[in-house]
């Protein structure tokens, strides 16, 4: 029973690594996909201004509205970021509920259940605290090691660094040290 016990936590384990792993690939994958969209519509834009015929289908893609593109990126970010977490706490839901887990596995998938609603709420007031402080998109990710936060921005200044790092650590209880402040360009 135990080799059966081991061998479900290493899949379990290789399971989760694979599911982050892909999700790295896809968000890359779709980045670099949003990237060639730009490229080709600015191209055929280009192309029609200088043949006179005026923008051409892809002209409306190069003139959105910034803030909605930005936005697209970070609400694509959130829903990956959910359905990513749900993916999470049904496998540990699983466990919970399986009678043939351990009582100490059932307690640490609990536990662990516990860290990601608090983590859940926490990302949540630290995104909303900072679209209050004038950050006009903002998306927190609490990681064992780190607390990510990724906010709409050409470029940060000190003091505006000092206001984020400010606020993650009061809602996460982190050091100052693990605060990860990545400024994505409108």
């Amino acid at each position: 029973m135990k080799t059966v016990f081991i061998r479900f936590k290493s899949m379990l384990a290789f399971g989760l690594a694979l599911l982050f792993v892909s999700t790295a690939w896809l968000a890359v994958a779709g980045w670099k996909s949003h990237q060639g969209t730009q490229a080709l519509a600015g191209k055929e834009e280009r192309q029609a201004s200088d043949q006179g015929t005026g923008p051409g289908p892809a002209a409306a893609i190069v003139s959105q509205d910034p803030a909605k593109a930005g936005d697209g990126f970070f609400s694509e970010y959130r829903i990956e970021r959910e359905r990513t977490r749900g993916e999470q706490i049904e496998i540990l839901r699983e466990i919970v509920n399986n009678p043939n887990s351990s009582a100490q596995t059932r307690l640490e998938a609990q536990n662990k259940l516990i860290r990601i609603s608090d983590n859940l709420e926490k990302e949540s007031k630290i995104e909303n605290a900072l679209v209050a402080k004038g950050f006009q998109h903002a998306v927190a990710v609490i990681q064992q090691e780190a607390v990510m936060v990724i906010v709409s921005s050409g470029g940060l200044r000190p003091d505006e660094i000092a206001r984020i790092s400010d606020i993650v650590m009061r809602v996460s209880g982190c050091r100052e040290e693990d605060v990860v402040i990545v400024p994505k360009a409108p």
